[in-house]
């Protein structure tokens, strides 16, 4: 099975990747697309259908990045598809897939775009002072979840990983 993440350009936003990269495709020729924005801070917006694993070992095996670590709180923010992505210090206990680099990393929660009012209106996923499982794809030079809903898992000490 091959699993997409399906992108409507909602103001011309040219995006790149494809398929299995964590990076999301354009398609304006989607039956999704929305003739406008609630994302009103001007800019180009793109509305996100994003793709759901079915277990966390489908994501484990699309993710680029995948680590246990424990989120230090907000050290700023960035925007991707035209919306707000709140970033987080996240304290790296251990790398099981990938290399993000040395140390402790800047990863940004993945906003599910097109929302009014608060970026996360489910919560932030790293707004969390509990250790957890991340899953992380590289958009240009920052470190993102790789969806909104399906970045991040609570891992509680002494647990076990939910996949190989």
């Amino acid at each position: 099975m091959v699993l997409t993440l399906l992108l409507t350009s909602c103001g011309g936003d040219e995006v790149t990747g494809g398929p299995g990269t964590g990076e999301a495709t354009a398609n304006s020729m989607s039956p999704t697309q929305r003739s406008a924005s609630p994302v009103t801070d001007g800019g180009p917006v793109a509305c996100v259908d994003w793709v759901w694993f079915k277990t966390p070992q489908d994501q484990y095996d699309k993710a680029p990045v995948v680590l246990i670590g424990k989120p230090e709180g907000h050290v700023g923010e960035t925007k991707i598809y035209g919306s707000k992505a709140t970033t987080h210090l996240v304290e790296v206990e251990r790398v099981l897939k990938g290399d993000p680099g040395e140390g402790n990393i800047r990863i940004s929660s993945m906003p599910p775009t097109c929302t009014a009012g608060d970026p996360y209106p489910d919560g932030d996923p790293l707004d969390t002072a509990e250790r957890v499982i991340i899953f992380a794809t590289k958009q240009g030079a920052e470190w993102f979840t790789m969806t909104p809903a399906q970045g991040v898992l609570p891992f509680p000490q002494g647990s076990n990983l939910p996949f190989q």
